[in-house]
């Protein structure tokens, strides 16, 4: 039996300018979680540690980070477990590679363009990796590889995403499911996609570990790395383990069904999670009764939260104007009386575009500028 640790986008050293203050503690939490997935490889008593790629966001990563990663590694290396790592997109083997630059301890491997597989004899087993050297590239990353004969089970890295059609054709690191079913692997650990997923094909196990920490504010099912156990060939099995302490939610509410901003808070309160980041997206067509300030909802509840975001995409609805409801004397009054004026001799075409420039001037002199995008 071979037990295999997996994960990937850890973007150590990576800046989270959107979380505010709280940018510097999510990246210390980066490497507290790093951390805790040694522990797992540790407490799981695995034969080795697979990297996907991006393990960390820039190739300018150095100091306290690149001593807490060797620190780790050392700790493996002392449980005689070995770790394979395949550069990714962030950290891509170019020439200013951090992994040119960095001495790891002899237990690491880090797959180059020289570099495309290893083979580990008391395991029997080879692993395979492709890297390459520029974030941008058009190869397949398990074209090409042979598979050795030296060894009964066979492993594969790539960071990568899978093709699917009208959905990634964009991106230049495209693999083919027909590429997996043929590849001859027994498992085919995937990075670059930050959610578990499983895309097996055949007899080929292949998994996205996902993000262990959510990196973006739109990722749900980041959080977790992959406990892989190859019982025997044909028998492989895969079990998701959730590592990451924080995560990723939306809510959407529509505005037009509130008659409050008391009302939108309650919605989101009910959410609460020191834990959780959420995004909350405001639509719909809202009241001229209340004013919404995002800034203003997201201090009233941002210690219900880690990080908790408002977006306004709503609309203030333009009410109908009775000249009776503002008195002559008024400015608005004078305004709705001039305007009244050019309807009543406008030709038709031109009498809807002079309505709702009296509703548009009406809701502007109340006191409402979020009616113009």
């Amino acid at each position: 039996m071979l037990k295999v640790l997996h994960t990937a986008d850890i973007h150590l050293g990576r800046e989270f300018p959107f979380l505010h203050e709280k940018g510097r503690e999510y990246r210390n939490q980066l490497l507290i979680t790093f951390d805790r997935i040694i522990d797992s490889a540790i407490n799981a008593n695995v034969s080795l540690v697979l990297i996907a790629g991006d393990l960390f966001d820039t190739n300018r990563v150095y100091g306290v980070i690149t001593g807490r990663v060797l620190a780790a590694f050392k700790r493996l290396e002392e449980k005689d477990i070995r770790v394979c790592i395949l550069p990714g997109t962030h950290d891509a083997y170019n020439d200013d590679s951090i992994y040119r630059f960095v001495h790891f301890p002899p237990n690491v491997t880090v797959f180059t363009p020289e570099i495309d597989h290893k083979i580990y004899e008391d395991l029997d087993l080879t692993v395979y990796g492709k890297a390459f050297d520029s974030k941008s590239f058009s190869k397949s990353h398990i074209q090409g590889l042979s598979l050795t004969k030296e060894s009964k089970f066979h492993i594969g890295l790539a960071h990568c995403s899978i093709k699917i059609e009208g959905l990634v054709e964009k991106d230049t690191m495209i693999l083919d499911r027909n590429e997996i079913a043929n590849s001859g692997f027994d498992y085919l650990a995937l990075g670059h996609w930050h959610s578990f997923q499983d895309f097996s094909q055949g007899s080929v196990k292949a998994f996205y570990c996902g993000s262990p920490e959510p990196v973006y504010m739109d990722q749900k099912g980041a959080g977790s790395i992959v406990l892989v156990t190859i019982h025997e060939k044909g028998d492989v099995r895969v079990e998701p383990i959730r590592v990451g302490s924080k995560r990723f939610d939306t809510v959407t509410i529509d505005v037009g069904l509130m008659k409050s901003v008391e009302d939108i808070t309650k919605i989101v309160a009910d959410k609460a999670d020191p834990n959780l980041i959420l995004q909350v997206t405001l639509e719909g067509l809202s009241s001229m009764d209340f004013h919404l300030n995002p800034q203003e909802i997201e201090d009233r509840l941002g210690d219900l939260f880690f990080v908790v975001r408002v977006i306004d995409k709503s609309h203030s609805g333009l009410e109908e104007v009775r000249v009776e409801d503002f008195p002559e004397e008024t400015v608005i009054g004078k305004f709705v009386r001039i305007m009244e004026q050019r309807i009543a001799t406008a030709n038709q075409d031109d009498k809807e575009l002079y309505q709702e420039a009296l509703k548009l001037g009406v809701a502007l002199l109340q006191g409402h500028p979020q009616v113009i995008e």
